[in-house]
């Protein structure tokens, strides 16, 4: 947990209070407590609390009357209940007035940590997923404006439009090196907002990994045709591969590969692409010559989330350092792993198996 979540307690009985600081204060919490709901209210009018648990039933102001106000005012906060008096039709008004869950009295250590690590967890969970909807909605935005500039930077550097002298290449170039870079962040962006919408359960399609998943991103334009005139030879690629999975997040990892590969690679050096059948799954390979992989990067940063390579040979080229974390738990949602074998400043093969239908 990266900051202390703030907790407001609010019960009349002094046991109470006193547990739940025994119990809790074993956490990284920062706990206030009330002995009134009016008490209560003030301390959260002064102060942002990430979580307050209220009883019920208390002389003056009662958990209920507590509850109904946070939600107005403070409708940001979670609300636990407690209550000695855990009947259907509380329980139910509780949830149904916004309450995230609620407590019996008496309650025992391992109920109060778990409610209390459930609520923290949701918070967390609902932060990330309105966070990767805005991100994923900016990208989306920003998708066809950044295309529309690559597309007339690579016309310019082609030459459709006259030739170009060497510092205008340059220049072109460096407009091209940037667009791929903000083309990565943005389909990274997406990817991972989609990634983390799906669930295995939904993961039912029988599936041919050649023909629906790794045929369809050899066929990409921006891959067969790229800058670098780096051919993509496809081979040992077996007929009819079929797997049980979600060929769109599949194409994600393919797409992704094929980009490093290129990205990463030595120009005019083919990149290989291979499937073979070994042990009840097929495995996917990806290899490329280039600057290769240092054994600490591979221990220590690939396929870490935001993290980025400190190779010799990749200070110009960006990343969002997104995208093999994305392929990984992509490929681990299908029940395979993926793994890398490289050499620096000579080759890198990038392989992932998933399990036979």
């Amino acid at each position: 947990m990266n900051k202390k979540i703030k907790i407001l307690i609010i019960d009349d009985e002094d046991i109470i209070l006193k547990s739940c600081l025994r119990i809790l204060g074993q956490e990284n919490y920062q706990i206030d407590t009330a002995y009134s709901g009016d008490e209560g209210l003030k301390r959260a009018g002064e102060k942002e609390y990430d979580i307050v648990i209220t009883d019920i039933k208390m002389p003056g102001l009662s958990g209920m009357e507590v509850l109904s106000t946070l939600r107005k005012t403070k409708p940001e906060v979670t609300v636990i209940i407690f209550t000695g008096f855990a009947t259907v039709e509380n329980t139910r008004e509780a949830l149904k007035m916004g309450a995230f869950d609620y407590i019996p009295k008496p309650f025992t250590k391992e109920e109060l940590k778990s409610v209390v690590e459930n609520a923290v967890k949701s918070r967390e969970e609902h932060s990330d997923a309105a966070m990767l909807d805005l991100m994923a909605i900016v990208s989306h935005e920003m998708k066809s404006p950044v295309s529309a500039v690559h597309t007339t930077a690579e016309t310019l550097y082609r030459g459709y439009l006259g030739n170009l002298d060497n510092e205008q290449q340059k220049t072109v170039e460096k407009i091209l090196r940037n667009c791929q870079y903000l083309e990565d962040i943005i389909r990274n962006y997406i990817d991972l907002s989609k990634m983390d919408l799906d669930n295995l359960e939904a993961f039912t399609q029988r599936i041919d990994l050649a023909g629906d998943v790794i045929q369809p991103a050899l066929d990409i334009p921006e891959y067969r045709e790229n800058l670098k005139k780096m051919p993509i030879v496809a081979a040992e690629i077996p007929a009819k591969p079929f797997i049980i999975g979600d060929p769109n997040l599949l194409k994600i990892v393919v797409n992704n590969l094929l980009n490093n590969a290129i990205k990463y690679g030595a120009p005019e050096t083919p990149i290989t692409v291979a499937c073979e059948e070994n042990a009840g799954n097929y495995i996917v390979s990806i290899h490329n010559q280039g600057v290769g992989i240092s054994k600490a990067d591979i221990e220590e940063r690939l396929f870490k989330k935001f993290s980025r390579l400190r190779q010799k040979g990749t200070e110009g080229v960006k990343g969002s350092g997104l995208g093999l974390y994305i392929c990984k738990k992509i490929i681990e949602k299908h029940q395979g792993r993926m793994w890398v074998e490289s050499e620096v400043g000579k080759h890198a093969t990038f392989y992932f198996s998933i399990p036979r239908c």
